[in-house]
């Protein structure tokens, strides 16, 4: 089960407030996973979610609120090799279903005034208004990456008007929330971390929240480990490449001075230098019994001598 879905099916056992609750939430999800159907009956409404829950939940709510009736079946998606949950209505409530969601225009409203991607005002009035709406349309069309390779909340949207009014919806929870385009839809999403969080607790997916805030710390950790392992490998590679120019000067200073006619220090941080290749800094000054910062000075003082060698 992907997490997504994990988080869809937190959803659909919460217990919803009122038949307001209900009616909000059918609307976002008409809107996000809704098609207009006409047949034998009339007009009539199909919903497609990969989730059954969700499908169960639509035809749940519709049939409640309004005088349809309800089917579900399975339709095969070929290119994705899985199997959606088609909820169909027929009767005279699919029309009013549609009205209220902003669908399509009531029967007193002018043509030129109907935004097909617009939310009516009315189902978005209060906190817990908008709560709802963004509920079901995250069940209608949301996805959430797995927390451990990314974070990326999206909400797919047929309208652009419509993408527009739910980051406007989402900024009105202080929600940091960008419109964007896919192929032929539009999109709604969020990309941090903590927005996505937040958005999850505000919908009431607490135990999706807390899922995604524990995948998100163990990424946050391996990062750090891997950063710090990075900057540990970059360290060794630097001290390996210091180590061996400073052999590069000792063996010149050798060649042309000898090691025995350095004076007593530089001679003694030649020798340690050239009897252990591989040591550290650190060790090296250890088997001096000096400072970290002397035995850096006398090799520095060797390769100064070596590099007047080589300019003259």
């Amino acid at each position: 089960m992907s997490f997504s879905s994990s988080i869809k099916d937190e959803l659909t056992l919460i217990r919803l407030k009122d038949d307001n609750a209900r009616r909000i939430m059918l609307a976002a999800l008409t809107h996000t996973a809704g098609s207009i159907t006409l047949g034998r009956k009339g007009m009539g409404i199909e919903y497609v979610t990969e989730n059954r829950n969700v499908g169960q939940l639509i035809a749940q709510i519709a049939a409640k609120l309004y005088d349809v009736e309800a089917s579900l079946s399975l339709r095969e998606h070929e290119r994705l090799k899985a199997k959606n949950t088609v909820v169909s209505l027929v009767g005279s409530g699919c029309a009013a279903i549609l009205q209220m969601s902003g669908c399509i225009p009531g029967d007193d409203a002018e043509d030129e005034e109907f935004d097909m991607g617009a939310i009516p005002q009315e189902l978005i009035a209060r906190p817990e208004d908008i709560q709802s709406f963004l509920r079901g349309a995250f069940l209608g069309s949301g996805s959430v990456s797995d927390p451990s390779k990314g974070y990326h909340l999206e909400i797919v949207c047929r309208h652009e008007a419509f993408a527009a009014e739910l980051c406007r919806l989402m900024e009105s929870i202080m929600l940091n929330a960008k419109k964007g385009k896919r192929k032929s839809a539009f999109l709604a999403y969020v990309k941090e971390g903590e927005s996505i969080s937040e958005f999850l607790t505000f919908i009431g997916a607490t135990e999706g929240m807390l899922a995604f805030e524990n995948a998100r710390v163990m990424r946050n950790v391996a990062n750090d480990l891997n950063r710090r392992s990075n900057f540990e490998d970059a360290n060794m590679q630097k001290a390996a490449q210091a180590a061996a120019q400073q052999l590069l000067d000792i063996e010149l200073l050798h060649k042309e001075i000898g090691i025995a006619n350095l004076p007593p220090k530089l001679r003694e941080a030649a020798e340690v230098r050239i009897n252990n290749p591989e040591a550290t800094l650190m060790e090296l000054a250890e088997m001096l019994n000096i400072g970290k910062s002397g035995m850096n000075h006398r090799l520095g003082k060797l390769s100064l001598m070596a590099e007047e060698i080589r300019l003259h």
